[in-house]
């Protein structure tokens, strides 16, 4: 009887990581987009320290 319910349980887990696995694929490529965001922002920081004669009339 133990054993089946730790199959019942692993079934259960198993079917509600399926059933998110959209949402969570969803949230990893919003999660995405935000860094690429953020490292385009970076890189420009970046940029404006070490070239800053690039950027004086800005």
């Amino acid at each position: 009887m133990h054993t089946l319910k730790l199959i019942w349980l692993a079934a259960v887990r198993l079917a509600k990581q399926v059933w998110s696995l959209p949402e969570t694929i969803a949230n990893a490529n919003k999660q995405r987009q935000r860094q690429a965001v953020v490292d385009e922002h970076e890189v420009e920081r970046l940029d404006r320290i070490r070239n800053p004669s690039k950027y004086l009339g800005k």
